[in-house]
């Protein structure tokens, strides 16, 4: 795939919703709301609204511009700054193909829910439903390929006419529908108290673990240091829009996502007082639980399972898409081509980390089963890490003042700061806590 041509974006909207999907995921629906109920409730948001707008946006636009002037992937964005840089963006695609074939998992979960919310009622025990489900050793599975094979038929029609199409049916719909739900909701009645503690900032509350988490959520809620802003910035045509005017809606919409998530399910939760558990627990159980107890639950628990799916969709293909974009780079494969191959090699290794919850279960490294490994090595270890070397290749080797974000000279200025101290810094000790240092 050369530069003269690669493919394109078809539209600025295009674009701005496609990289928008690709940060709003489950770690908007269901990591915000729980992380920020263990971290104090509005202090929190506070903290998270901050780092959005400092840390995350110059990891967007740092990662968007590399891609923009590069018109590569990951790996050959890097080899651009230096040759010798070409790992931190092999780094970068690692990181997406581990990531997909266990988040393909958690996706053919929630289509397997969307099936099974009608018969919500009839559910007597929601924790044990759950667990004989994912335990299953052909249910999750069937629903995993259907999952993937979907996300995988996006990517292989392409740029415009795949991912681009996709983006701008989904990313309305699932908006549209976050609304719909949040307003039956707000209509409970102790709706109030859980607004209340979700934007009410109780200082007294305000800890280093809390600057820590909110900064941790924001680095992994907009999806940097997996290569996907590179990849969908090599794919924009060259003098037709700014960095800043492109990726701005990006963090914006990851947050406002997260709010109507946030406004979503705290009312829901403390009307029915229940608790609000991390994991699985909470999209697979407690959710559930409150839509069987309210009038038109099925209704609106399809409405809730329909935009879990669409939130990660956008996800999976921009994972895929990273991973498919440097195999046609760098080894010259078509996209077709390279879409089936690597999809192969998620089909066998989603199949070993599904059964990982029951045939598989006994299979244990450190302690772990294959799916808490998967999981652990990308969060705690390959995101943060790619992300502190992203901030050092573009902060420190390059100089990001050659990447030309802003025309204001002051906000350039507070740009190069950002991606030269603030951002690595901040991505060390999450770096550091990720993997028990600190």
């Amino acid at each position: 795939m050369t530069e003269t041509t690669r493919a394109s974006w078809g539209s600025k909207i295009g674009v701005m919703l496609a990289a928008a999907g690709s940060a709003v995921g489950l770690g908007n629906l269901w990591r915000f709301p729980f992380c920020t109920a263990q971290n104090g409730g509005g202090t929190f948001l506070l903290i998270y609204l901050i780092c959005s707008f400092t840390i995350g946006l110059a990891l967007v636009f740092a990662e968007a511009a590399l891609g923009m002037k590069t018109k590569s992937d990951p790996t050959g964005a890097f080899g651009w700054i230096s040759p010798r840089l070409k790992f931190i963006g092999g780094l970068c695609v690692f990181t997406s193909a581990i990531i997909l074939p266990y988040y393909s998992v958690v996706g053919g979960w929630i289509l397997a829910y969307i099936v099974k919310v009608f018969s919500l009622s009839s559910i007597v025990n929601f924790e044990t439903a759950f667990s004989d489900f994912s335990s299953s050793p052909v249910q999750p599975l069937i629903f995993f390929y259907i999952y993937l094979l979907g996300s995988a038929a996006v990517v292989y029609f392409g740029i415009q006419n795949g991912i681009e199409k996709f983006s701008k049916i989904m990313m309305p719909m699932l908006f549209i529908l976050l609304l719909i739900l949040m307003g039956r909701v707000l209509m409970l009645d102790k709706a109030w108290e859980g607004i209340k503690f979700f934007f009410a900032p109780d200082f007294s509350k305000l800890t280093g673990e809390t600057l820590m988490n909110a900064m941790g959520q924001v680095f992994f809620s907009i999806s940097v240091g997996m290569g996907i802003y590179i990849t969908y910035g090599s794919y924009v045509k060259e003098n037709t829009v700014t960095v800043s005017q492109l990726m701005w809606p990006v963090i914006f919409l990851d947050v406002l996502i997260s709010l109507l998530a946030g406004l979503t399910v705290f009312p829901a939760v403390f009307s029915f007082n229940v608790p609000i558990n991390a994991g699985p627990a909470l999209i697979f159980i407690t959710l559930p639980q409150i839509f069987a107890s309210i009038p038109f639950g099925q209704f609106f628990g399809l409405i809730f399972f329909i935009i879990l799916l669409g939130a990660a969709a956008t996800s999976s293909i921009s994972l895929l898409e990273v991973v498919v974009t440097c195999l046609c780079d760098q080894i010259k494969m078509t996209r077709q081509k390279a879409v089936i191959c690597f999809t192969s090699v998620c089909l066998i290794i989603g199949t070993l980390v599904s059964l990982s919850f029951g045939r598989l279960s006994g299979f244990k490294i450190g302690g772990k089963i294959l799916f808490d490994q998967f999981d652990f090595l990308a969060s705690n270890v390959l995101l943060p890490l790619g992300g502190f070397l992203t901030c050092v290749a573009i902060g420190w080797i390059l100089g990001p003042e050659k990447l030309v974000v802003f025309q204001n000279r002051a906000l350039q200025k507070s740009f190069e700061f950002c991606i030269k101290w603030l951002a690595p810094a901040s991505i060390l000790l999450i770096l550091f806590k990720s993997i028990n240092l600190i």
